[in-house]
This record gives structure tokens, sequence and C-alpha cells, in this order.
């Protein structure tokens, strides 16, 4: 028998039910790491995805408080600046309130090109020539089975009345939050509010071609509406995302914390597993130690049982990370939370590697231990 085949049959056939046990331990925990790590991600994947040539202005108190509409002109006139849209946050509900997604008015005609929507169905033209249309990602419409030409009925607590919208299009883009977002026109909303609250404006967004720029349009912009009624805050579209990420900066802190505690608990339980196994075999050591074999030898069946163990936690853990986090993320998608959750080929490469390598690394002490116990004691100690 070759030293990997004895230290293949030691990790898995030697005694059964702890191997199974320890490999079901290793695979709860491999499993609830790519959980965090892919809820992290996902809770950063929206402001990752924003680009690099998009600015974002709001009002300076904060974007609960509106900007006129007046402001769009002045902002086009700032060197640097190509194209300005505007968007509201709608914050409306679709049917019993359970089934929550993302809804902005927004300015059809530049809205569109400045978020770079493509049409995966329906058609644009359609969209830019009916106020009473709405496009929709195709992840949203694929969830909730929406197909071009369904109404869907929208109630806000933010704006009062019936919301009712035909879709005229379903679409997608870079930015992975198009897909689970509704989009209608800001031009329907507008004309449906009471006179005071008319002409006023959620958000500007504005791109700049050249990111480099970014500093001093935002300044430029910001100098311009200082000490006014409205002053703004002008910012890249991925600070202004990070903000929302940032108001739950304890709850990403405990989540990355969490993820260390799994992988020390992956090393005890392995540690734990190797070293009884060394114990219970210390005779045998002996023996293989009085015809020839090296004390390295010792030590390579050891690292080689732990990362034998660990491996296959791994695998096995990835494996049901899989579909458990895709069917997750629709669910989640559907109530309009963490848009981006699903399972991660890289996440699940990364919770392998680290399995295998902590079951490595556990059975380095144990491993020397029973490497340099003498082979006269070992072959008299019976446990």
């Amino acid at each position: 028998m070759t030293l990997s085949g004895l230290a293949l049959r030691n990790a898995f056939l030697r005694n059964k039910t702890r191997s199974t046990l320890t490999v079901l331990g290793v695979t709860i925990a491999a499993l609830a790491f790519v959980f965090i790590r892919t809820v992290l991600s996902a809770w950063y994947a929206n402001a990752e995805a924003s680009s690099s040539d998009r600015l974002v202005t709001r009002n300076n108190t904060s974007i609960i408080f509106p900007l006129p509409l007046s402001y769009r002109e002045r902002i086009l006139q700032v060197p640097g600046v190509t194209k300005v849209t505007w968007s509201n946050w709608f914050g409306g509900k679709y049917g019993n309130g359970d089934r929550f997604f993302a809804q902005f008015a927004i300015d059809a005609a530049t809205g569109l090109d400045v978020f770079e929507v493509r049409f995966t169905e329906g058609s644009k033209q359609d969209f830019l020539a009916d106020r009473n249309t709405a496009i929709l990602g195709k992840n949203l419409a694929r969830d909730l089975k929406f197909k071009v030409g369904d109404m869907i009925p929208l109630t806000s607590e933010i704006y009062p009345g019936e919301w009712k919208f035909r879709i005229a299009g379903l679409v997608e883009a870079d930015d992975a939050s198009v897909g689970n977002t509704m989009y209608f026109h800001w031009a329907r909303l507008n004309e449906g509010l009471p006179a005071v609250l008319k002409d006023r404006v959620g958000v500007y967004t504005m791109l700049v071609p050249n990111a480099a720029e970014s500093p001093r349009v935002a300044n430029a912009i910001d100098t311009m509406f200082a000490n006014s009624d409205n002053e703004t805050h002008t910012e890249t579209e991925k600070s202004f995302r990070l903000q929302f990420v940032q108001s739950s900066s304890a709850i990403l802190g405990a989540l990355q914390i969490l993820s260390i505690v799994v992988l020390l608990i992956m090393v005890i339980i392995l540690g734990n597993v190797v070293a009884m196994g060394l114990r219970e075999r210390t005779s045998e050591m002996g023996a293989l130690r009085a015809i020839g074999f090296l004390p390295k030898h010792v030590q390579i069946l050891a690292w080689v049982e732990g990362s034998l163990l660990g491996l296959a936690g791994g695998l096995l853990g990835v494996l049901l990370a899989n579909p458990m986090l895709n069917g997750f993320g629709r669910l989640l998608a559907g109530m309009g939370f963490l848009s981006g959750l699903g399972f991660q080929p890289l996440t699940g490469v990364i919770a392998v590697l680290l399995a295998t390598s902590i079951g490595f690394l556990s059975s380095a002490a144990p491993a020397w231990s029973a490497s340099q116990m003498d082979v006269v004691t070992a072959l008299r100690r019976q446990e």
C-alpha cells in the first residue's frame, strides 16, 4: 500500500462514523463561510457596479429633500458635463405589499442614455412615446412572472394615488441593479402631483466622460449652488451608493468577524480529529518507524489526512451552497433585497482552498508530535 493510499484509508475508512461527522462539520462550516462571504459581496455589488463616468447630485441637507428641476439646465452648462438626467425614488408596493422591488421615475429621454440601458424585449420607441408605460429589469420580470404588455398596479405612501403602468419593455445593463428595478416616466409622476410638489427632483445624474475631471466638476456644481435655498452635494455614483452600505456598517462588521470565527471552528474540528486519530494509532506509527519509515513520512501521512478531510468537507459545502444560494438570491431579489446575491464560483473555489489549507495546517501540530515520538515508546504505548 502506498503512503497516499494509507492516508486515504485512515482519513475515511478507519473510523467511518467519526470521518462522516468530521466531513459534515467541515461541510457546515464551509457552507456558512460561502453564505457569509456571498452576502458581503452582494452588499457591495451595487456600489462596485457603478460607472466611473457618472456623478450624482443630491440635496446637501439630506437625500429626502428634493432639488428644483431648474437646476438641470445650469448643471448642463458646467464644463465637463455632457449629459444630465434626473430621477425620483417612488417607493411603491405591488399587490398586498409582500413583493417589494425598487422603482424609479426617470426622465425617459435622457435616462436611458445616461444609465446605458439595453432592451432585451419590447420597444424603446414604445416606452418613449407613452408616458403611462414602464420598463422592467429582465431579472425582476422573470421573478415576478411579468411580460411585455402586462399592467402593473402600484401604491405608494410617498405619492398617494392610483398608479398603473403598462410594461413596454424588459431591460438590462452593465450595472446589475438595473436587472431588478422598474423605471417609469418622471413626467407621469410630476403631472399627478399637487402644484406645491411639482418640478421637484430627487437626484441628478451626470455623465463626465473623463473620470479624472470628476472632482473638479463636482466642486463646480456645488459651488454654483452654494448659499442657495437648495445647496447641493455632488459625488461619484460609487460614493453615493456606498452611503447606503455604510449605514449598515455594524452588520457588515459582524459578518466579517463571523466569517473568521467559522474558519477558526474549522481549524478546531480538523485539528482535534487528526490528533485523535494519530493518538489511537501510536503503536502503528511505531511499527511504521521500525520498518524504515522516516519522521517526515509520518508527518506527510498526517498532513494528507487533514487535507483530505478538509477537501471533502469543502467540496460538499460548496456543492450544497450553489443551489441554496441561487434559490435564496431569487427569493430576496423578489422582495427587493440584495439583488446581487447568488452563488459565485470564485467564492466557492476560495472556500475549497481554505478548507483544504486549514486541514493541512491544523494537522501540523499533531503531525510533528507523532513524528518526534521514540520508536520503542510508541510500540509500548497502548490506547
